[in-house]
Formats: structure tokens, C-alpha cells, sequence
């Protein structure tokens, strides 16, 4: 009886012993951890952090357009009449990109009034609108400007001999005539060459009578000229 409660002491007291041989290292290395982890957040908090800004980077802005407004003055010759048509003076509201190398503009002429000799020996007279239709557009490449614009051409206060003949209200051509002109890009002067155009045939032109085949005789077809000046004006603030 004796022996076996010795024995049974000498088991528990072994086990005891080991399990504190075995908690020890564990403790330690728990303490270690704890302390590591201590030190790195200290040293987290305590370091002094360099943070490094770039200049901020932007999209490119795209580069506005010079706005310029033009006095237009110019002259056309009617191939068919022998007689020049006076233009302007009137104005041209210009955009131009110096980047893409384009004009564009809004173009505006006063009417324009006509004396020429009809059949070789009738003296007439006549109001001349040149209405653009939508916007003058060009390019500017190698010092040279190209520009086209569309116009309608309408005939009004037409007189043969001194003595009124009723065209109506809407005498004009039955399309826009289209112009082409070039010159020299000068951004305060520019004189423009235009190749040679066709103007229309004229429809509407009813008065007492029925005379789109008359102004059509007298005036439309190719091999007509055209002249333009473009002054730069003086920019209001």
C-alpha cells in the first residue's frame, strides 16, 4: 500500500515538473512576441513618415480659336453682262486656329446695286443680295489661306431703260452659287483671288410674267470672277 502511493506521488511530481519545464519557453516566447510587437508599433508611431507630392499632371486644354472681325470689300464680274458688281463693304466674323491651320466665319454683305448694258445697247439697273448659306469655311497652310463660300443670289429693283420691271419678291437662283477663293494669309490684310464660278439659273422670278428664262439668258453661266479684300477691324474691349 505504501509503495503504491509512493508511486503515485512520483507520477504527480513528475508531471508537474514537466509541465513547468514546458510553459516556460512558451511564456518566454509569448513575452518576446508581445515585446516585438510593442516595439514595432512604437517605432510605427515615432518614425517620421516622408511622403513625396508630384505636380499634378493635367489633360492638355485645348487652345482657343483667334476671333477676328474683317472688312470685306471685293468686286465680281458677270461674264455674260461685261459689267462688274461692286461687294461691300460688308463684314467677315472670323475664327481662326492656329493649330489645325482653319478659318471659319460668318460672313455678311450689304446689297450690292448694278448698272449694265443689256443686248448691246439697253441700259438696266438692279439690286443684287449675295446671301451666304451657312458659314465660310477655309484652310491655312504654307502662308496661303483657302477659302469657299456658298451664296444665294437674288435680283431685285430691276429697271430696263429707266422703267421698272416686276421680277416679284423671290427672284433669286434656284441653288447657291459656290465660290472658291485663295491669297496670301495676312492676319490684318488679306487680298483673295477667286477661281472662276458659275452662277445658277434664277427661279422664282414671277411678275406681271413669268421671267426666270430672261434673267437666266442675261446673267447665269460659268466664266465669272471675283475679287475679295479682307481688313482686319480694330477689336472693341
Amino acid at each position: 500500500m505504501t509503495n503504491r502511493r509512493s508511486a503515485l506521488v512520483g507520477r504527480r511530481f513528475a508531471k508537474v515538473v514537466l509541465q513547468n519545464e514546458w510553459s516556460r519557453p512558451v511564456r518566454v516566447a509569448v513575452v518576446v512576441a508581445a515585446v516585438a510587437a510593442i516595439a514595432a508599433l512604437l517605432g510605427a508611431v515615432l518614425t517620421p513618415t516622408l511622403v513625396v507630392r508630384y505636380p499634378e499632371v493635367r489633360a492638355p486644354q485645348p487652345v482657343a480659336g483667334i476671333k477676328v472681325k474683317y472688312r470685306v470689300d471685293g468686286v465680281t464680274r458677270i461674264f455674260k453682262l461685261q459689267s462688274e458688281l461692286v461687294l461691300g463693304p460688308g463684314t467677315l466674323d472670323a475664327e481662326i486656329d492656329p493649330i489645325n491651320g482653319t478659318i471659319t466665319g460668318d460672313l455678311w454683305l450689304p446689297p450690292s446695286y448694278g448698272y449694265f448694258i443689256a443686248f448691246g445697247f439697253v441700259p438696266n439697273t438692279a439690286r443684287a443680295d449675295l446671301t451666304p448659306v451657312g458659314k465660310v469655311t477655309g484652310t491655312i497652310k504654307d502662308g496661303q489661306i483657302k477659302a469657299h463660300v456658298d451664296v444665294d443670289i437674288k435680283l431685285s429693283e430691276v429697271a430696263v431703260d429707266r422703267q421698272p420691271l416686276d421680277v416679284g419678291q423671290t427672284c433669286q437662283t434656284v441653288e447657291p452659287a459656290s465660290i472658291d477663293l485663295e491669297g496670301e494669309f495676312d492676319l490684318n490684310l488679306m487680298p483673295m483671288k477667286g477661281a472662276p464660278y458659275t452662277i445658277p439659273p434664277f427661279g422664282g422670278c414671277q411678275g406681271r410674267e413669268r421671267l426666270d428664262a430672261l434673267m437666266t439668258g442675261l446673267i447665269s453661266g460659268p466664266g465669272n470672277t471675283i475679287d475679295i479684300t479682307l481688313t482686319a477691324l480694330p477689336s472693341t474691349p
